[in-house]
């Protein structure tokens, strides 16, 4: 069953982002954050409560793999390793460091920079909230598995779980558990690596400093610091030695640096070590900008926006200025590839997904958007356009496209786009290609879809034909949209944060976050000797308004004779400066 719609331009003339409008609700993205976000539930490998088998009637044993690490190493004899757990690659079973990096990276850059978006709904299994937003809880999975996968004190890494018999068997995770180890049962071979994986072991050790620095627990919160540094150590010394996962991602982006200094910048985060921010700039002398979208091989758009954040004026040592190299990646490359399209959606060359690609770009966009809203940099191109396309990425995705269906699988009831996931789909009798193409699904996955190959171009099948391009689904397709909806949802529908804040995070409310009239600045906590200052400044960095703080007293600033567009709200104050985002309508 193939679903191909034809798409011909209207217009000749570039996609003008300057005046795109949404048509969707604040509750709308809400919903959506929630449903992308809890696909990595389905994710889940092992004992760890995965939803999509928990939930399905058509399974027995509500869990999957518990022998991961007792079967073969390197094609030998098998190993005593507990290496259960993690995140499945996409819609089969394999566990892949290179892509659950980049995902849990993402999960938590999220949160680190937009804490404000997640709500705490559930605990691990779905219970009654814990006091853990949500997506530490999912992405708390991965850590705990990346935690397993660095042997003998450091020195061995364990790269992938599984092998190619995982393709050749189309059911549920559970049942795949007892079939023969060729078609993808238990006990799984291992593969390990003591030479190999640097730039994979910086992506875990990024995440687990990230961890370190949020999770509310004490106690976990260290043990990811001492294994994030691990991780970095073993990077270090096998930095420039990517490693490949034959037969399903047999070639990697030879760069490295990227993830180096990733990990290196977010290690600086987290102790404080002026070392480690040497090392994170240092891997970037005399490279530019990446000219390409964030995914699982390429992470310098975080990179970029963690070393600015920390050093504004940060150079890679040939004149070129860190900063500039996310402005051009988002004003240069996404924005202009987008405006060539009648839709506003950027056509990037890869086999694997648009729609994660595009998204990669909504990320970076609202990457930079930030730092110019807390004031780290000022900027003289148009946030509203780095901002609008974010949102109109997202949009696109949502169903807001030329097909006028959603490539978030389930969202809202729609199931028309199809998407390669067996847990998603339920089935345990391995069904004929034909079968497979026209099945129900069981469950609204909320993943991400490939998305179309061209303007237009959709062919609606999970086996056969252009399905890896289209719709392919995994933990690393929702990765970019979980970064990129954060930020619309921190803005439209805010909620208190929870887990551990960064210093000062609560002092203020700065509401209507979109204004007309005016804009409340309430302090929540006067934790400082005498009066604040307030100023409302453009994007341009041009003060336009100012007030004065007044102990707890709230001050309200007239903004109904401010143009229409992003302004940020600088408070500053006796040992510190807290900024937020605002829009007047």
């Amino acid at each position: 069953m193939a679903l191909a719609t034809a798409f011909s331009a209207s217009s000749a003339s570039a996609y003008d982002f300057s005046n795109y409008n949404s048509n969707f609700s604040a509750s709308d993205y809400r919903e959506a954050l929630n449903m992308g976000l809890k696909f990595y539930g389905g994710q889940r490998c092992g004992d760890n409560h995965n939803w999509m088998l928990v939930d399905n009637d058509k399974v027995t044993k509500k869990y999957c793999h518990t022998k991961d690490g007792q079967g073969s190493v390197n094609g030998g004899g098998n190993g005593s390793y507990d290496l259960t757990g993690g995140w499945h690659d996409c819609g089969d079973h394999i566990k892949v460091a290179t892509t659950m990096g980049y995902a849990a990276i993402s999960l938590l850059v999220a949160y680190d920079v937009w804490p404000e978006a997640f709500q705490d709904n559930y605990d691990e299994a779905y219970g009654a909230p814990n006091r853990v937003p949500d997506v530490l809880d999912e992405a708390k999975i991965a850590t705990d598995y990346f935690m397993k996968c660095f042997l003998d004190n450091g020195k061995t890494f364990v790269y992938y779980v599984g092998a190619e018999g995982d393709h050749n068997r189309w059911m549920t995770s559970s049942v795949q558990s007892s079939e023969s180890v060729e078609n993808g049962g238990d006990p799984r071979p291992v593969w390990t690596t003591n030479s190999l994986g640097g730039p994979q072991a910086a992506n875990y050790a990024s995440a687990l400093a990230l961890m370190a620095k949020h999770y509310p627990d004490a106690e976990y919160r260290s043990k990811c610091a001492e294994y994030a540094k691990i991780a970095y150590a073993y990077a270090k010394d096998h930095k420039d030695k990517n490693v490949t996962i034959p037969i399903f991602y047999p070639s990697l982006n030879e760069e490295w640096t990227d993830e180096l200094s990733l990990a290196a910048i977010l290690l600086y985060n987290l102790t404080d070590d002026a070392t480690y921010k040497t090392e994170a700039i240092g891997y970037l002398q005399g490279k530019w900008e990446s000219n390409s979208p964030l995914a699982w091989d390429t992470e310098s758009d975080y990179a970029y926006y963690y070393i600015v954040k920390a050093d504004p004026n940060a150079s890679n040592g040939q004149g070129g200025n860190i900063a500039n190299f996310l402005r051009k990646n988002v004003y240069g490359l996404h924005l202009e590839t987008a405006k060539a399209d009648n839709n506003g959606f950027p056509y990037y060359k890869s086999r694997w997904g648009t729609n994660k690609l595009a998204l990669g770009g909504a990320a970076a966009a609202a990457l930079y958007s930030k730092l110019v809203a807390d004031g780290v940099l000022t900027s003289s191109e148009d946030l509203k356009l780095a901002d609008n396309f974010n949102q109109r990425i997202v949009d696109y995705v949502l169903g807001n496209n030329e097909f006028n269906h959603t490539f978030l699988h389930g969202y809202k009831g729609d199931f028309t786009f199809r998407i390669h996931h067996r847990n998603a789909m339920g089935r345990n009798d391995n069904p004929p290609t034909k079968t497979k193409n026209e099945a129900d699904f069981m469950f609204a996955s909320g993943g991400v879809i490939g998305g179309p190959s061209n303007p237009g171009v959709f062919q609606n099948i999970i086996e056969g034909g252009s399905s890896y391009t289209e719709t392919e689904g995994g933990c690393d397709y929702n990765a970019p949209f979980i970064v990129a909806i954060a930020n619309i949802v921190a803005t439209l529908d805010p909620v208190p944060v929870t887990g551990v804040k960064n210093a000062d995070a609560s002092k203020f409310n700065v509401y209507p976050t979109v204004c007309d009239d005016y804009v409340v600045v309430e302090p929540l906590e006067v934790a400082y000797d005498g009066d604040g200052i307030i100023n409302v400044v453009s994007t341009t960095g041009q003060t336009l308004l100012s007030a004065r703080t007044n102990g707890a007293v709230p001050v309200v600033l007239p903004t109904s004779g401010l143009p229409r567009g992003i302004y940020v709200v600088n408070i500053n104050f006796e040992g510190g400066k807290k900024s937020y985002k605002i829009i007047k309508q």
